[in-house]
């Protein structure tokens, strides 16, 4: 997959996207865009403070602290009604402090769970999880306030998979 950075942000570098850092580079909180240049899509970032060693794929939810320094942070995805938590998932691992850019829009490998999962299936994270469930029955899918991307490939299997992240913030139910 190759991609271009839009002009809207400027990185220092391109790898700044996939490589995390001790020291904080750019302002938490700040999203890049970058195009697929194949397929022209939309892929969304967002520079966050790791709050553990994040396991590269696993999907996250973002968070919010006082302290300075850390005022954008991943979290465990906990349950939380409406307006819901906005998903991110990093495509790289990070070390516990580390600052760096997770994906929270567009397609990106996520880790699924050990369920049958089909082609445009949407997909929701439950409080503690650590990987993608079909949310509702594999199949018949249906957009609801629990769905947090779409799933582009089939399986069975708790493994990466194609995913594409809808962007906007998503309900995290307790099972």
């Amino acid at each position: 997959m190759s991609e271009k950075i839009n002009l809207l942000t400027a990185l220092r570098n391109h790898d700044d996207l996939i490589v995390p850092t001790a020291t904080q580079v750019y302002r938490l909180g700040l999203v890049v865009e970058t195009e697929d240049e194949d397929t022209k899509a939309i892929h969304k970032y967002i520079y966050v403070k790791s709050h553990t060693g994040l396991t590269a794929y696993q999907p996250y939810i973002l968070g919010n602290s006082a302290t300075a320094g850390s005022e954008t942070i991943t979290a465990a995805p906990a349950t939380l009604a409406a307006p819901g938590s906005l998903v991110c998932v990093p495509q790289v691992a990070f070390t516990s402090g580390y600052y760096g850019f997770v994906q929270i829009q567009g397609t990106a490998y996520c880790l699924m769970t050990a369920e049958t999962y089909a082609v445009g299936d949407t997909l929701q994270i439950l409080n503690g999880g650590t990987a993608f469930v079909v949310d509702g029955t594999t199949g018949s899918p249906a957009t609801t306030v629990n769905t947090s991307a779409i799933s582009k490939e089939a399986g069975t299997t708790a493994v990466a998979r194609l995913v594409y992240l809808i962007g906007r913030p998503a309900v995290v139910a307790a099972t």
